[in-house]
């Protein structure tokens, strides 16, 4: 039950909230509970919130044992605004965590214990959520590396035609009554065709589960956002497309009706709902799950088809964190590191501490070299940047001036100049005091 050291920099802030959260949510004790006679399982009450968190942070050497009891009350306020824990009782908006024997249970991620109850976890590919989050264009829209997933130039061609309507620069041909219904058509017939929905059958139950959430807006966008990145890249940039030519052509006043007897909007989420999200038995309930998730997707594609910032973050900082190498120290009781990835290698504790002593003093040297020679620095701002480096790197800085002659010879002494008074009385020998006769009238 300990942090680990979190040093000065960039983002520490965010760092020691990620790390806290992380131990709370694996670590907190959790266990069954009775309130108003009713039984309650997997959680905990404020009071043993507060002892157990106020433990932890006085332990730790991100914190230390100055932290009080009303600072830990205060951080469990933000880990109940912030959706880390939720009244036992699914309460919203409303409550406010103090220290009593209150009922809180952890934040579900959709709503569930794990995603393994709503999916297979085996399908779900790496590969796949680190191409969605960095290869994108600027509007956020994922792009291919193997073309032969895009989308038809024709089908293209036409999406762009719709959603830029009635500015069709891209299509050559001349236009007629009902073009337009023409081209709506030849889309939905290549998205009804498609084997599989864009949201993929594996995925079918997750997405359902998000639907569950639809009364909390802010926590359906975010658990979307998740989904969404799961899925194969061909098929979020499918979904980002289509779900932009919706929303265009149901807030475009100028675009002609494309079906008698219903408005665009309906239009819309019947036609595409089916290809966008469906079970593999194809049941009734389907259908109206399929026009919940659309309509909902229509109203928000923009917050829930872009790669939210802080998960990107996150994602960075866990791969950063797996590329560390992992030590393993003998006679340990328990190794709790994770496998190393491919690129990496188990080294001995003995190449360890070789590499923390002279592994970092190659770019430090270099470093100091370059201030050395940095001919644009005068005199004055070299003398300061080194002394900050020496204060900051003795052994590398003692390394290359060993002595205080040698670090002398990078500022010689300029020749002082000599007195203007002394070398006019050389020029000039003073001469004795002589009498003067005083002239009186």
């Amino acid at each position: 039950m300990e942090h680990r050291i979190v040093g000065p920099g960039p983002y520490r802030a965010t760092k020691l909230w990620n790390e806290t959260v992380e131990l709370f949510r694996t670590k907190m004790p959790l266990r069954k509970h009775r309130c108003r006679f009713k039984s309650y399982e997997r959680c905990f009450t404020a009071a043993e919130a507060v002892d157990w968190l106020h433990e932890l942070l006085r332990r730790s050497q991100n914190f230390g044992p100055e932290v009080t009891r009303k600072q830990t009350v205060q951080l469990l306020k933000k880990f109940l605004k912030n959706h880390v824990i939720e009244d036992i009782k699914g309460k919203w908006g409303q409550e406010d965590f103090e220290d009593n024997r209150h009922l809180y249970s952890l934040q579900k991620i959709l709503g569930l214990d794990s995603l393994e109850e709503v999916l297979d976890v085996k399908l779900v590919n790496s590969k796949f959520i680190i191409h969605n989050v960095y290869s994108v264009s600027k509007q956020g829209v994922v792009i291919l590396d193997d073309k032969s997933k895009e989308l038809p130039h024709w089908v293209l061609s036409a999406m762009k035609c719709l959603a830029n309507w009635p500015n069709c620069s891209d299509l050559k041909q001349p236009m007629y009554l009902g073009f337009e219904k023409d081209v709506f058509k030849t889309i939905a017939d290549y998205y009804g065709h498609l084997k599989e929905p864009l949201l993929t059958f594996h995925l079918f139950d997750a997405f359902v589960s998000v639907l569950g959430l639809l009364q909390k807006e802010e926590m359906a966008i975010e658990a979307f956002q998740i989904c969404c990145l799961l899925l194969p890249p061909e098929n979020r940039r499918k979904l980002q497309l289509l779900m932009r030519m919706m929303a265009r052509i149901c807030l475009n006043k100028e675009m002609p009706p494309l079906c008698d007897g219903f408005g665009t909007r309906t239009l819309m989420v019947q036609t595409f709902s089916h290809c966008i999200l469906c079970s593999k038995d194809e049941v009734d309930l389907d259908d109206l799950l399929a026009a919940r998730l659309v309509t909902f997707l229509m109203d928000n594609y923009q917050e829930i088809l872009k790669v939210p910032l802080a998960l990107q973050t996150s994602i960075e900082e866990r791969v950063a964190h797996l590329r560390r190498v992992q030590i393993k120290y003998p006679g340990a009781d328990m190794d709790i590191t994770l496998s190393a990835p491919s690129f990496c290698r188990q080294i001995s504790p003995e190449e360890f501490e070789y590499q923390r002593a002279y592994g970092s003093q190659e770019p430090l040297a270099a470093l100091l070299e370059e201030v050395i020679t940095d001919a644009k620095l005068s005199s004055k701002e070299k003398k300061k940047k080194l002394k900050q480096f020496q204060k900051s790197y003795p052994e590398v800085y003692q390394e290359r001036f060993p002595t205080p002659e040698s670090e002398a010879l990078l500022f010689p002494e300029k020749p002082k100049a000599k007195p203007q008074l002394l070398m006019w009385a050389l020029k000039n020998p003073f001469q004795p005091f002589q009498r003067t006769r005083s002239f009186r009238m």
